[in-house]
């Protein structure tokens, strides 16, 4: 009995250091592990309590009286044995002494929800919870059952939804991750394909139950399991080859057959990955389980994990980080709230990648629909088949879009792979009401299709492109380089853009934005095609707003600083959601303040910075459009109208970057 208390006490303290502070970010000091409350518990004492205050050995009454969440740990037991349920006994019990509606039970492989008062299993936006959850869900839990004691589903908004999915997604890799350090993989993108074909085997069996296409004649992942790891592998062989040659899923093939080559080798050649590894790696995958609607971008998170410095370098002319795209999808599609079968619209990424960017508008507009009860048979076709365009240069490109896609619920219909600055296909041939790209930039050897100026640069044939394939009234939010805003060669082509467009938002992103995948100064470009009837400049002011702080360390290293004031609310992220201490749901800073905060009267805006020093400075406001025609390079820049007294230092790197280029100008 003492061996086995030892070993259990190991497992807590590892599922303790690994995943609630390792992977999920709680503080230590906020967590209490086997400790005697017997005020509260008499002997009995609760196996994990995490609370909103760290405890000294002190405060015990306000530790407990604060607590969002409690454990029961049964190690080497199984879900529904009777060491699990002796454990809920313990739980209703225990709880309900703590003053907690909800407790989970743990075998520290996989974690249970449950709920005091009923006993019932609890479920976020319908899906079993299996893991442990970050602080903010554990909060979120405790206000919803505080108020309705008997709730079993926690219904989310998609912030949440992507807080709760990428956690344990990320804790999933950084499983696998420990596995791969023994498998020689090619190289980097080998292993990041292999992974995702993988967890793509465990979806298409999600996706046909969620669209009642299910054969139960007929293999599925859920099949393939057995104790036997060799008749695993030979299951999963089948089950691909199955899938080639009689679904829809056939279109992935590339990704399958990178999977089924590395588990059951080819020609004579012994496999890669080991049988015993397989079996490891598929009780992963399926532990992940369910990913449909998992509110996130699944190829980005597993690249973020896997891919190297350079690799993310080579890769970042086409990778939008997830946290930017969720927030300028959801800004600019805030009108799309509820599903009109009368008023249908098209949605294009002229330069896609790997789908980020429609990914993020998906999970957006389904959700909205989801809030405002219009997420019919009608909606969900539509998103499926009519709404998403992503156009992209490479093949490789197209088919991870579309896997994306098909992962987060679907939309992969009209994904090609062609030239948007030089069109082959029949798309071109439309006019679209939304545009949302991160194009690439740099010169190139298309030139723009505009009479202001000749320029070569991509980033302008792109936006002369984008507003040609806008339909009027159509609009865009487009990632854009600093050139394009201020340098003086392209005055004349943004005293067009006045002229077509009605320029709505300018936002400012921090330098380290993309970094390490570019630290190019980019500003996100928010606006409106104008009738072509209408030449005269735009007379509305355009707002423009400095982000300074995205969540993320301001340097190449690109850390989450995860700071948090006395509200819960993020000290150094303007874009993400968050939940407050009392377990409400809140909206980012910026959505919050979109097109509407203005700080000249109150001389800038105060923050705390990552040093702790306080800063105030402008941040946002309405530039007049006269300001702008008045001045003599017509500058976009949000800094320039909101920060011009401030000092702008560069790199002396970046200097001899800028003198290369001004000299590589004056030689052509």
């Amino acid at each position: 009995m003492a061996k086995k208390k030892k070993r259990e006490a190991l497992t807590v303290t590892r599922l303790i250091n690994e995943v609630l502070v390792g992977q999920l970010s709680i503080p230590l000091r906020q967590i209490v592990n086997d400790t005697s409350f017997s005020k509260y518990t008499g002997s009995e004492r609760p196996d994990i309590l995490i609370s909103e205050f760290e405890f000294d050995g002190t405060n015990e009454e306000q530790f407990i009286k604060n607590l969002v969440g409690y454990s029961e740990v049964k190690d080497e037991c199984t879900f529904n044995d009777t060491d699990w349920k002796d454990a809920i006994k313990q739980g209703k019990g225990k709880s309900k002494k703590l003053g907690l509606p909800y407790f989970i039970v743990t075998n520290c492989k996989k974690s249970v929800f449950y709920n005091s008062e009923t006993g019932k299993e609890i479920t976020l936006n319908k899906n079993p919870i299996r893991e442990f959850q970050t602080i903010d869900i554990l909060r979120l839990i405790k206000n919803r059952l505080k108020k309705d004691k008997k709730l079993d589903n926690i219904q989310t908004n998609v912030d949440s939804i992507s807080t709760i999915s990428e956690a344990i997604f990320n804790k999933k890799l950084w499983e696998l991750a420990g596995i791969y350090r023994g498998i020689n993989f090619k190289d980097n993108i080998e292993k990041i394909d292999f992974t995702i074909g993988f967890v793509s085997l465990e979806f298409f069996e999600e996706k046909e139950i969620i669209d009642n296409n299910k054969d139960n004649s007929k293999i599925y992942w859920s099949n393939c399991v057995d104790d036997n790891s060799e008749k695993l592998v030979g299951n999963l062989s089948q089950y691909i080859k199955r899938l080639e040659n009689e679904t829809e899923f056939k279109e992935f093939q590339n990704l399958m057959e990178s999977v089924r080559i590395l588990i059951t080798g080819e020609r004579g050649k012994p496999a890669l990955v080991d049988k015993d590894d397989v079996q490891r790696i598929y009780e992963i995958i399926d532990s992940m389980r369910p990913l449909h609607g998992c509110g996130f971008d699944l190829f980005g998170a597993v690249y973020e994990m896997f891919a190297s410095s350079k690799e993310k370098k080579d890769f970042g002319e086409y990778f939008t980080k997830r946290h930017y795209a969720h927030i300028f999808a959801k800004l600019l599609l805030k009108s799309e709230q509820y599903y009109n079968k009368e008023r249908e619209f098209t949605i294009l990424d002229p330069a896609c990648g790997t789908g980020g960017f429609l990914t993020e508008s998906f999970k957006v507009l389904k959700n909205n629909y989801e809030k405002s009860g219009t997420y019919n048979k009608e909606a969900k076709k539509f998103l499926e088949k009519k709404c998403f365009y992503g156009i992209d240069v490479r093949e490789e490109n197209i088919s991870r879009t579309k896997l994306n896609m098909f992962l987060v619920g679907d939309g992969h219909t009209n994904m090609l792979d062609d030239n948007s600055l030089k069109p082959k296909k029949e798309w071109y041939k439309s006019k679209y009401d939304y545009v949302i790209t991160n194009p690439p930039y740099g010169s190139g050897v298309i030139k723009a299709e505009t009479t202001s100026i000749s320029s070569n640069r991509t980033e302008i044939a792109f936006l002369c492109k984008i507003i040609n394939i806008l339909k009027i009234g159509g609009r865009a939010c487009v990632i854009t380089p600093d050139g394009v805003l201020e340098n003086p060669t392209f005055d004349s082509f943004r005293k067009e853009l006045l002229e077509k467009c009605n320029i709505d938002a300018i936002v400012s992103l921090p330098k380290f934005a993309f970094a390490p995948y570019t630290k190019e100064k980019t500003y996100a470009l928010f606006f409106t095609k104008r009738s072509e009837v209408i030449t005269k400049p735009q007379k509305e002011s355009i707002w423009m707003y400095i982000i300074d702080n995205d969540g993320l360390a301001n340097s190449d290293k690109r850390f989450q600083t995860k700071l948090r004031n006395n509200r819960n609310g993020w000290m150094h992220d303007e874009i993400s959601g968050w939940v407050s201490t009392d377990g409400e749901e809140m909206t980012g800073i910026l959505e919050e303040r979109w097109l509407k905060y203005e700080d000249s009267k109150n001389n800038g805006t105060e923050w705390i910075d990552e040093k702790g020093i306080t800063i105030r400075l402008r941040k946002a406001g309405f530039i007049k459009i006269l300001d702008i025609i008045n001045d003599k390079d017509h500058s976009f820049l949000p800094e320039y109208y909101l920060r011009k007294a401030e000092p702008h230092f560069i790199e002396l790197s970046d200097l001899k970057k800028e003198i290369k280029k001004i000299s590589s100008y004056f030689e052509k």
